[in-house]
């Protein structure tokens, strides 16, 4: 399986990396190999920074089987970046004749459509100018049009505009003058359920601000005594060992894993 792994590795680089590898394969190789390795080292790193967190905690035990996992991991991504080099030359060797010859046929290739790609462009740009040269006459007569439309419109509006400024002042004290009554009995009209409200809600609003002082004294006495402590303790001597159940039952899955 490992061996299938590096293989693929090999291939790949020798496939996205032909056009800089064709010229210094092993310095290019090594590049790869050591950017590969300073990323896994940092990882490493990252992740035993991280497990320091279990130190205190429940979960301590863990750290030193993930720790050791970590490390396991590592070696493995590092024995596979040894195993590229011989695999990985083998196939760049193997492979050169193929890859000389596309990079020969993509170079042919673009001398060849060079002077067609020219004159394409020649061609596009040339009807460009014939389409602009047809369609400047009508888009300059339609700006005119709209350039003259709008000024016409905005003499016909201004005088509108000043009439409608003016009514609108107006209007609007007209406007006013009866809508306050409105409100005004509005107001008057809520004031008078909201303070009817009060007065009936009143006596629950007190019952119940008695029974939350004497909650907060009989609190407070039940801490003063002794006797929440013991309620806690209580609670969490029957909650242990389900907490305990639990804890037992994550060390067996990790230990089996």
């Amino acid at each position: 399986m490992m061996r299938f792994v590096v293989l693929a590795l090999a291939v790949l680089l020798a496939g996205c990396q032909a056009r800089f590898l064709q010229d210094e394969p092993p310095s290019q190789l090594d590049h790869v190999k050591s950017a590969l390795q300073v990323y896994a080292d940092q990882m490493k790193q990252s992740a035993h920074k991280t497990l320091t967190h279990l130190d205190g905690t429940e979960f301590a035990d863990y750290k030193e089987f993930l720790g050791q996992s970590v490390d396991n991991l590592h070696g493995h991504l590092l024995g596979g970046l040894q195993a590229i080099g011989p695999v990985g030359g083998q196939v760049l060797e193997a492979t050169k004749d193929t890859r000389e010859k596309l990079a020969k046929d993509a170079e042919e290739l673009r001398k060849k459509i060079e002077p067609m790609r020219e004159e394409l462009r020649q061609v596009l740009q040339k009807h460009f100018e014939e389409y602009r040269d047809e369609l400047k006459p009508f888009i300059e007569d339609y700006l005119t049009m709209q350039q003259k439309f709008m000024e016409e419109m905005r003499t016909k509006l201004e005088p509108l505009v000043k009439s409608l400024k003016a009514k609108i002042e107006t209007n609007w004290e007209e406007t006013k003058s009866k809508l306050m009554p409105i409100l005004e009995a509005v107001r008057e009209k809520v004031a008078e359920h909201i303070q009817a409200l009060k007065t009936l809600l009143e006596p629950y609003i007190q019952d119940y601000r008695e029974q939350m002082e004497k909650g907060a004294q009989d609190f407070r006495q039940s801490v003063k005594s002794g006797e929440l402590r013991k309620k806690m303790e209580e609670l969490g001597a029957e909650v242990k060992p389900h907490f305990d159940g639990i804890i037992a039952a994550v060390q067996k899955a990790m230990s089996k894993a």
